[in-house]
């Protein structure tokens, strides 16, 4: 079975709120990961390529709730 994405999360529940939460955790955890990576300390490298796909999705989700409020 296939892993749910966070975009198909995030839909179902389609808060603005909700996702620019999630949006700023994600930054956040990306700068510290960076850090762990350029002090050669992080391991698990492909983390920051999935932290920076999910922060993707999540702004194109923000940009079809303003396309959907923008068309009303």
């Amino acid at each position: 079975m296939p892993k749910e994405s966070l975009l198909s999360k995030l839909r179902s529940k389609s808060t603005s709120t909700q996702a620019s939460d999630e949006e700023l955790n994600l930054r956040k955890e990306l700068m510290e990961l960076r850090v762990q990576h350029s002090a050669g300390q992080l391991k698990e490298t492909h983390k920051i390529r999935e932290i920076r796909k999910s922060i993707a999705q999540l702004k194109t989700l923000n940009n079809e709730v303003k396309e959907e409020i923008k068309d009303d």
